[in-house]
């Protein structure tokens, strides 16, 4: 047989062969019902009369009889995740799609609702997001946490919750009559073109009022609710992912941030995506920005799974 026949041949059963192990590979989509189960509406906080819920997405096998599902033994790293929506609006359930991949990594994940400006203050959210964090800890054993590799992240207005959450001293301004309990430590923030500067972001808002009862605190609040305010050499590392033309949380609370990180020896990344604006990131974009957040943590010491 003529070399160039076999060298055909060859060719021939390697495609063959790829084709058998494409029909018979796990699609890790489809994969998700074995390995993870949804701990779902959570109550975590009861404040006001209302019932603050979040969701668990954990790494699990299905028993196929009760108990039904048990959790892995090894513990896991957890990203804990805030919608945006402008403080106004949004729930956890919009942004399941953007922690998809720590879930498919097998990541324990929580998404947290908080309430809205037309039911509390600006501090009084930040205080529900760091009971949150409060509950993640209090629940590490049952979910199988490692509370040493916790990652807070959101969108916008989730963005800038995760880095209060993360970043925020104790302060009076958000205990909400509420005993917040000792400042629990996190090892990163993913800040998806999150708000820096409240004072600029809400600079030409007709109702400002709605960010504190008593508007003598106003300034107090620009501040205190700012993560700015809290950057300094102890500060946790920070990825931040925003876009260069975006109208709505403008490319420069995410310059101001890096800045400041910057300016004080954190370890932090931007990536600025250019031509994009509040969030309309591509396929090729999304992939290329989540190679960066698992090269980002890699080198923090929260290893991939």
């Amino acid at each position: 047989m003529k070399m160039k026949n076999i060298f055909i041949i060859i060719i021939f059963i390697g495609f063959i062969s790829c084709q058998n192990k494409d029909k018979t590979a796990i699609d890790p989509v489809v994969a998700l019902f074995s390995n993870t189960t949804i701990s779902a509406e959570r109550t975590y906080r009861n404040i006001d009369n209302i019932n603050l819920k979040l969701d668990v997405y954990s790494p699990s096998k299905r028993l196929g009889e009760p108990p039904w599902v048990k959790y892995t033994d090894d513990k896991k790293p957890v990203l804990l995740y805030f919608h945006g929506g402008g403080w106004r609006g949004g729930e956890k359930e919009s942004r399941v799609l953007e922690i998809l991949p720590y879930v498919a990594k097998g990541w324990v994940v929580v998404t947290a609702n908080y309430r809205l400006l037309n039911r509390a203050s600006l501090p009084e959210i930040v205080g529900d997001c760091k009971t949150a964090l409060d509950w993640v800890y209090d629940n590490a054993d049952h979910f199988k946490i490692d509370t040493t590799k916790i990652v807070i992240s959101g969108n916008s207005a989730g963005g800038h919750l995760a880095l209060m959450t993360a970043l925020a001293k104790e302060d009076t301004i958000y205990k909400c009559n509420y005993p917040l309990k000792k400042r629990h430590k996190v090892a990163a923030v993913i800040n998806w073109y999150g708000i820096s500067d409240v004072a600029m972001f809400v600079g030409d808002w007709t109702d400002k009022h709605i960010l504190i009862k008593d508007q003598k605190q106003l300034e107090e609040v620009y501040k205190k609710t700012s993560p700015l305010h809290y950057i300094d050499k102890n500060s946790m590392p920070v990825l931040t992912v925003h876009g260069a033309i975006d109208k709505i949380v403008p490319f420069i609370h995410a310059e101001k941030l890096h800045k400041k990180l910057e300016e004080n020896g954190v370890k932090n990344k931007l990536i600025k995506i250019n031509n994009r604006k509040h969030g309309d990131f591509n396929a090729e974009e999304m992939t290329n920005t989540y190679r960066e957040i698992w090269n980002f943590l890699d080198e923090i010491g929260i290893n991939n799974i």
